[in-house]
């Protein structure tokens, strides 16, 4: 995964656009070759795991009961049953989570041990008030990273698959069977394969250390507030520790 910090841009509004392009488009292949197999169903082949049955393909409506994003992105209804879809692409800036509120959500302490410790590892490092910070890495435990992965109901999940691919989905069509050029991924499998960690990274480049800030909780905020008024960091979670990262044990 690579890390890519735009100036003066918000990596999530970014994130959002591509989003939704991978989403569209994924919706268009199945509704178009399902139209292309006579509206019967198709089965669906990817570079990893294959669904049978396809009938259709919604996108999520829901929220979390936060008020974040969700984590289903795409419903993918079967002859069997229906399947929640997560859409990531190849370099995704987060790979599940919905930041501070939804990891609190489905691990209450989770989210205050790692700032709290994030916080005083700063400060015993000497970074000062108005310090450009490095990001802060922590590694989840496997059964925290299986809850975070794949996700509640409250959270808009639980997930089924994880969808890894291009933000332009492409398809190749014979009779019923659809391949399609990203990867579907069991949830577990996919949350079993693989360390994964904690980032905390700022909104913008001109946030600087606040070691006073806190959220209303008591919480360290750690990052103070952008000249667009951003007013805490991004916690993100990845699967690998950036070379310049400051990595903690919480």
């Amino acid at each position: 995964m690579r890390f890519i910090e735009f100036k003066d841009t918000q990596i999530d509004e970014m994130a959002g656009m591509n989003a939704e392009r991978q989403e569209n488009g994924f919706v268009e292949a199945i509704e178009k070759s399902i139209a292309q197999n006579n509206g019967n169903p198709i089965d669906l082949i990817t570079n990893k795991a294959s669904i049978k049955g396809v009938t259709g393909a919604t996108k999520f409506t829901g929220r979390q009961a936060s008020g974040s994003e969700p984590y289903t992105d795409i419903v993918l209804e079967t002859t069997s049953g229906s399947f929640n879809l997560s859409m990531k692409g190849p370099t995704a800036p987060s790979l599940a989570g919905g930041g501070l509120r939804g990891v609190t959500a489905i691990i209450p302490d989770i989210g205050s041990n790692f700032f709290t410790a994030a916080h005083k590892n700063l400060l015993d490092k000497g970074f000062k008030a108005g310090d450009k910070l490095p990001d802060t890495f922590g590694k989840l435990n496997d059964d925290d990273k299986l809850l975070l992965v794949v996700g509640t109901r409250a959270m808009g999940g639980p997930i089924d698959y994880m969808y890894i691919g291009p933000m332009d989905v492409d398809y190749q069509q014979q009779d019923n069977v659809v391949k399609i050029n990203g990867s579907l991924i069991g949830a577990t499998d996919y949350a079993n394969s693989k360390d994964l960690f904690f980032r905390l990274r700022a909104r913008r480049i001109d946030q600087t250390f606040d070691p006073a800030a806190t959220y209303d909780n008591g919480i360290p905020k750690i990052y103070g507030k952008s000249g667009r008024g951003d007013s805490s960091g991004r916690l993100v979670i990845v699967d690998r520790v950036s070379s310049t990262g400051e990595l903690i044990i919480f």
